[in-house]
């Protein structure tokens, strides 16, 4: 019992001087003393233990006195992260919103271009078809010239060679009568 008791004190004197509170914990005594300690009838000398300590380790319902202040804490830390977290998505969201408007802006002038390119383009396509229209109609003129052209030739041709025809025959030679 005497040595129980000096392991005892040895125990808490080293808790009080600040030493790990598992050093012991590879000791077999140790465990024992500690143990016995626990389970102690009233009767023995043990030094008494504070009931804060011995209810908080026996009743695993109870949460310390801090929990409910680290809770609220966390709470106003995820709070605070969220609305730091929404301060940026809306500025990010408003220089967003300044990019796309530029860029519609943007999209807006190139739209406009090239509806005016083409419309010079069909401007430009009207002009050749009234130039194909013209050379066409220019050259079924100068295909009917060519016909006329070719009655006139082909006119012009029979009339020389009755010319011809006429200048080969010999004189009438008049008759004697």
């Amino acid at each position: 019992m005497n040595q129980e008791i000096k392991m005892q004190a040895a125990a808490f004197k080293n808790k009080k001087q600040g030493s790990p509170a598992n050093e012991g914990a590879d000791d077999p005594a140790y465990e024992n003393i500690t143990f016995k300690t626990q389970h102690q009838p009233k009767g023995s000398h043990s030094p008494p233990k504070n009931k804060a300590q011995s209810k908080s380790a026996s009743d695993p319902a109870q949460v310390p006195h801090w929990s409910p202040r680290a809770t609220m804490s966390l709470y106003v830390l995820l709070a605070l992260s969220c609305v730091v977290l929404l301060a940026f998505v809306l500025v990010k969201n408003s220089k967003m919103s300044q990019e796309l408007m530029v860029l519609r802006r943007e999209l807006k002038n190139v739209s406009l271009l090239v509806g005016e390119c083409q419309d010079k383009e069909k401007q430009r396509w009207n002009d050749v078809k009234q130039g194909i229209d013209t050379v066409k109609s220019k050259v079924h003129e100068g295909n009917q010239k060519l016909r006329t052209l070719e009655t006139d030739m082909s006119k012009i041709k029979t009339t020389l060679q009755k010319i011809l025809q006429m200048l080969k025959m010999p004189d009438p030679k008049p008759t004697p009568q």
